[in-house]
């Protein structure tokens, strides 16, 4: 998610200029966490909705401003083979070698692939070749160092590499990976932050996340 929040972020600039913006980039469990023992932030922008929803529950966030602002896109990926687009997720079968996904316990794309390979009756047979990723982008890294033939993550990761080497998993297979933002109660800018808020929901942050992979 960094690039297109960055590029979210630039815009907020442009229309707020008095509104100093800084992003910090950590993996939501641990972000989670933090916040929890009192992590002076204003906004968490998460790529599930478990921990926003929990903020809220918990009394950390405001519930008024939880926002599903998108849909992830879980994809197939191999840095070297030509995929079958026909039947993405048959491509498990035809290889060899590990193959990389998200640990499930810390992100949804790890357990939409889980879904995924159950649903057609694969995951027991191929758990044995699972190279565990802490995130998304260790688990590309796999496959860009040839440590696994392929990997599944989101689609906004590969989206502008050659379209041979990805295809899309059948989104009948996995729930939903929605992803949700909060204000933070904590926050001593909420004003700002709801401003941020009103932006996340305009046409144009639809724009910019479409053109990374991300569905409304």
């Amino acid at each position: 998610m960094q690039e297109p929040i960055e590029k979210i972020n630039e815009l907020f600039k442009n229309q707020n200029k008095e509104i100093e913006i800084t992003l910090i980039p950590i993996i939501a469990g641990a972000a989670f966490e933090q916040i929890k023992k009192g992590y002076p932030a204003d906004i968490f922008i998460s790529s599930d909705t478990m921990y926003p929803k929990k903020l809220v529950e918990q009394g950390f966030a405001l519930e008024n401003s939880y926002f599903v602002y998108a849909k992830g896109v879980l994809v197939l990926y191999s840095n070297v083979l030509e995929l079958d687009k026909t039947n993405c997720i048959g491509n498990v079968e035809k290889t060899k070698g590990y193959i990389g996904i998200i640990n499930p316990v810390l992100g949804p794309y790890g357990k939409a692939t889980l879904q995924a390979l159950e649903n057609v009756h694969l995951l027991e047979s191929v758990r044995n070749r699972f190279a565990q990723g802490k995130d998304v982008l260790q688990v590309l890294q796999y496959a860009k160092t040839n440590n696994a033939s392929l990997v599944f993550v989101p689609l906004s990761l590969v989206i502008g590499s050659d379209e041979k080497n990805y295809c899309i998993v059948d989104k009948k297979l996995y729930s939903p990976i929605q992803q949700a933002m909060v204000i933070l109660n904590s926050s001593k800018n909420k004003s700002a932050a709801y401003k941020y808020l009103e932006l996340m929901k305009s046409k144009k942050v639809k724009e910019i996340l479409k053109a990374y992979g991300f569905e409304s």
